[in-house]
């Protein structure tokens, strides 16, 4: 029989835009990927990907096809798939978001010659097609506004890309981050739901949705979404944060929830937090004790949450 708990205290965490990390100063990561063809290519390939003025990443594709591009960060690429004598077999512009998505190159058959105007198809996981021009350069725009938390003009920039480019699926994520920060869950919603509904494993928009459920007071759907969302991001402690504080809100089974919790205290120390009201709940008092004084351990002496976890420590003690 579960046990109904009353959630205490929740503070949610913020969403993620198309880059993570800020355009100025970018994370690099790895991306994998392989190239798919109908035919056999022979000779030696190499992938190159390079950003507007940067030095090409470039990578050697093996027997199989697949290949490992080592330096990479978040934005909009130029990708070449080069041959012996420095033929250019493919060629289209990407957008790269994070280190999950692995970058499929599709070569028809037969190989294309050099040309920009080439129709290949190519996926970044939610990228399936070629992006008009327009639509980039109005995604870039709303990045660069997103960036310098201007998300007014963000939105509106990204609302353009959808425009032009309809399936630009990092768009409908970015712009519901926007409106995230602008306040207007309902369409935020929306806007994550699009994006899932074109790509259904997308590691930022399934996240960001449930983050937004839960805001809105949606509990049981948010359980759902973020159950989904770990099965994108397996391991993700803000998604399991998310998770454990939207069963709670549902009346879900509390242990599931302190597990959920226990996983995410390394990213989300808060959990500690929320973990020692529930087991104090459950008449866990020891339990509940020791999660506070781990919080209390881990945490810097200037943290903001401090005076309120010595606090119900004291409470638990007496």
């Amino acid at each position: 029989m579960k046990t109904c708990l009353r959630l205490i205290g929740t503070g949610l965490l913020t969403v993620a835009a198309i880059f993570p990390q800020s355009l100025s100063n970018p994370r690099e990561f790895s991306v994998r990927g392989e190239i798919l063809s109908g035919a056999t290519i022979t000779g030696s390939l190499t992938v190159e990907l390079s950003s507007q003025g940067g030095i090409p990443e470039t990578a050697y594709v093996s027997g199989d096809g697949s290949f490992e591009l080592r330096k990479v960060t978040p934005g909009v690429h130029d990708l070449r798939v080069v041959g012996q004598g420095g033929t250019v077999v493919y060629q289209n512009t990407v957008v790269i978001a994070n280190a999950s998505q692995p970058l499929t190159i599709h070569i028809p058959t037969p190989p294309p010659n050099a040309s920009r105007s080439a129709s290949n198809s190519i996926s970044v996981r939610e990228l399936s097609h070629k992006i008009p021009p327009a639509a980039l350069k109005a995604y870039t725009r709303g990045a660069t506004a997103a960036a310098k938390q201007d998300n007014v003009h963000a939105a509106e920039a990204f609302r353009e890309a959808i425009a032009i480019d309809p399936e630009l699926v990092d768009a409908y994520n970015a712009l519901g981050a926007a409106e995230v920060a602008l306040g207007d869950l309902p369409h935020a919603a929306e806007d994550f739901q699009k994006a899932i509904d074109l790509v259904p494993d997308h590691q930022l928009a399934l996240p960001n949705l449930s983050i937004v459920l839960a805001k809105m007071g949606r509990a049981h759907e948010a359980v759902e979404t973020s159950r989904r969302a770990l099965k994108a991001v397996p391991g993700s402690c803000q998604v399991q944060y998310v998770l454990a504080v939207s069963l709670l809100m549902d009346n879900g089974d509390p242990e599931e929830a302190l597990e959920n919790l226990e996983r995410a205290a390394a990213e989300v120390p808060k959990a500690r937090l929320l973990a020692a009201n529930v087991l104090w709940q459950l008449g866990r008092r020891d339990e509940a004790i020791r999660q506070v004084q781990q919080y209390l351990r881990d945490s810097p002496s200037d943290d903001s949450g401090r005076p309120k976890a010595e606090a119900l420590l004291l409470q638990l003690q007496q």
